[in-house]
């Protein structure tokens, strides 16, 4: 009986691990959407205007299975603090950006350009919205910068938010992050529970993405099932650019409309875009993968 009793509940064990690590919410969003990036915005981007210059910045490691890896990140997100602005974006884009620039200065006669000239990260020429969109805050407001993916390039948005945008549990809870003592923050926000840390000694309310509202810089922050996750793995000082956002124009727009067509592009890209793909050997048109997807924000 007791041996009965041991295999039935080994076996209940091994059925609750295999539904905790096969459902999409265990893990961290990955990039699946068969949209690619668009290479015309990189190339238009060869004279940035740098708008004020940060004196900190700090990078981050967005949706990482393993963070001394860097190709399985999403991205190096890098959050630089100004006097006035305060700007999160891609440090992978960037960097990508300033290789094809350094390339364009060195061939002015070409009429063709390489592809874009990835160093790290996961899926490099696929399009996520969390890379290929731009937040910057001023004067208490905050502003996304939406890039959208090759077959839409020319539908770039912008919208704008008041700040604060979430409100705070502050717990007597405490941990060290990237070198820095960090205390714990709690919220519930947008559909999501969020779990921060933030550091007293870098005295600016600001963090990774659309994060914020902390006595302190968020240094590391998930919400609640870890589909979404930051965290810091270097504080600089120094002079950084802060850029104007990168790519053609960017149409007023608002925060339902934007995500509602990110959502879309998301579960069916060819679909969304009215884009046809003819599978090489059999000569059909090719739908969009299924995939799991969950937005970040789900209100």
């Amino acid at each position: 009986m007791k041996k009965l009793l041991n295999s039935a509940v080994l076996k209940h064990i091994l059925i609750m691990l295999f539904v905790f690590s096969s459902s999409p919410l265990a893990i961290s969003q990955r990039k699946d959407t068969d949209a690619k990036v668009a290479l015309w915005n990189f190339k238009k981007c060869r004279e940035r205007v740098s708008t004020e210059k940060a004196s900190i910045r700090i990078l981050y490691a967005f949706n990482a299975e393993n963070i001394k890896d860097k190709d399985t990140w999403i991205d190096e997100g890098q959050l630089k603090i100004g006097k006035n602005i305060t700007q999160y974006s891609s440090r992978f884009v960037e960097l990508n950006e300033d290789s094809l620039a350094n390339w364009l200065n060195t061939h002015p006669k070409s009429n063709v350009w390489p592809a874009a000239r990835w160093l790290q990260g996961y899926k490099p020429g696929h399009w996520i919205e969390y890379q290929y969109s731009t937040i910057l805050t001023k004067n208490n407001l905050l502003e996304e910068f939406a890039t959208m993916p090759d077959a839409i390039e020319s539908d770039n948005q912008k919208y704008a938010e008041q700040l604060p945008l979430q409100d705070w549990s502050i717990l007597d809870e405490s941990k060290e992050v990237c070198g820095y003592t960090c205390r714990k923050a709690v919220c519930h926000w947008r559909g999501r529970d969020y779990v921060a840390w933030f550091t007293t000694d870098i005295p600016v309310s600001a963090g990774p993405w659309k994060f914020g509202g902390l006595p302190g810089l968020i240094m590391k922050i998930a919400d609640s099932t870890n589909t979404y996750s930051w965290e810091a793995t270097e504080v600089k000082n120094g002079t950084f650019p802060i850029y104007e956002p990168r790519g053609a124009k960017y149409k007023e727009s608002t925060r339902k409309n934007v995500q509602e067509l990110q959502r879309k592009l998301n579960e069916n890209y060819f679909k969304t875009t009215g884009t046809e793909v003819i599978q090489y050997k059999t000569g059909k048109i090719m739908n969009s993968r299924k995939h799991p997807y969950s937005q970040l924000e789900l209100e």
